[in-house]
């Protein structure tokens, strides 16, 4: 069984490469799964050596790119790499000697630093408004970018896996920095602010033979009276209301199909630029699973998915179950952080729960999040 931890290299680099790494594989790790690209946020660091907050370089990359490789959409290089090094490498280069593998794991839609240079290549709400943090999947400069980053990774380094993190549309609602949101949301509304219809969108869809354009606007009444008016989308037991069927009617649900089909061929495109290159480089799936009707389709897309976080241990068998049926093999995971993990005790007991289901191993969050008391609970138990 191979289990792995998740880390970022501004830890590694903090702690030192040799230190980090040399305790992750006494911990009884096997896969170092290292962010190489990675979006914006604020970091608490309760164990670094050098700070304790970090601010995070939204959407570089942190290894050193073939930039002549890219399109139109180039890559941020992170402070961290120099001429002569790079995370990536100081990993890579190490990896052999720990009886470690390199897992590269890979934010790919997630990045606002490309989406305000590219604000064509968004998503955007159905009233026409960019959301600058989610590149959308269906846009040909988004898609040129991750394959020339995925094929940029399995030449340059002897990977495990590429291990992808938000492949398709992040949604409306995504904990966007400073996220300020005066009001909840019922499912329909959920999903109808979660919808995307670039220009470029709606003029591949209507090629489609979906009237994506009359729909947006059908869709933008039907959400605003929903807003502003207290027009009912949804029942009480969550299905909608009759308000909603003139949409279903309008070409709804074709539209959500076309969607998702954006979706499930990147990610297709993506498993089949990295084995052309690396037949032994697999390709994962993280966090994957929701509960969508897209989850097999999109699992039936790598080698292999993380079956999210357990609840509880008891939700740990339950999702290496259902994730098991979709025919790929199955990762536990644990977030050893808050509030998913506050008291050292749970750590062992979930991670029995995860082995007696039957994964092929199990994946910690996160190297450099985890307290000095979470973190020796996680070596004790992998151990």
């Amino acid at each position: 069984m191979q289990h792995g931890l998740f880390t970022y290299p501004w830890d590694l680099a903090d702690h030192g490469y040799d230190a980090a790494l040399g305790e992750i594989a006494a911990a009884g790790f096997r896969n170092v799964n290292l962010a190489v690209q990675y979006h914006n946020g604020k970091f608490l660091l309760p164990r670094n050596p050098k700070r304790r907050v970090y601010y995070a370089e939204d959407g570089a990359v942190h290894y050193r790119p073939n930039l002549t490789t890219y399109g139109k959409m180039q890559p941020r290089v992170h402070s961290l790499v120099t001429n002569t090094s790079s995370p990536a490498e100081e990993v890579n280069k190490r990896a052999t000697h720990l009886d470690l593998q390199f897992v590269a794991w890979t934010v790919c839609n997630h990045n606002r630093w490309l989406g305000e240079q590219f604000p064509e290549a968004v998503q955007h709400t159905v009233f026409g408004d960019p959301l600058y943090n989610s590149l959308s999947p269906a846009h040909p400069l988004v898609r040129e970018y991750l394959l020339a980053h995925v094929r940029d990774l399995t030449t340059q380094f002897d990977l495990h896996a590429i291990m992808l993190e938000s492949p398709g549309y992040m949604g409306f609602v995504h904990g966007e920095h400073h996220e300020i949101i005066g009001m909840d949301f019922d499912a329909v509304q959920r999903d109808m602010l979660n919808l995307s219809f670039s220009d470029y969108e709606i003029e591949q869809a209507i090629a489609a033979g979906i009237p994506a354009g009359v729909l947006r606007g059908l869709t933008a009444a039907v959400l605003d009276a929903s807003l502003n008016q207290g027009v009912r989308l949804a029942k009480e037991d969550g299905t909608p209301t009759k308000v909603v069927q003139g949409l279903v009617n309008g070409g709804l649900p074709e539209y959500m199909v076309w969607l998702k089909q954006q979706e499930l061929s990147l990610a297709a495109e993506i498993r089949e630029a990295v084995q052309a290159i690396s037949p032994t480089t697999q390709v994962w799936h993280f966090a994957a699973l929701d509960g969508s009707p897209g989850d097999a389709a999109l699992i039936a897309s790598g080698d292999g998915t993380l079956a999210g976080y357990a609840k509880s241990d008891d939700d740990a068998g339950t999702r290496a179950h259902d994730a098991a049926q979709l025919g790929r093999p199955v990762r536990g995971a644990i977030r050893a952080i808050a509030p998913d993990t506050t008291y050292p005790a749970t750590i062992a007991p979930r991670l029995r729960a995860w082995t007696t289901a039957g994964v092929a191993g199990v994946d910690v969050y996160n190297y450099g999040l985890m307290n000095g008391t979470l973190w020796q609970a996680v070596k004790e138990a992998f151990a």
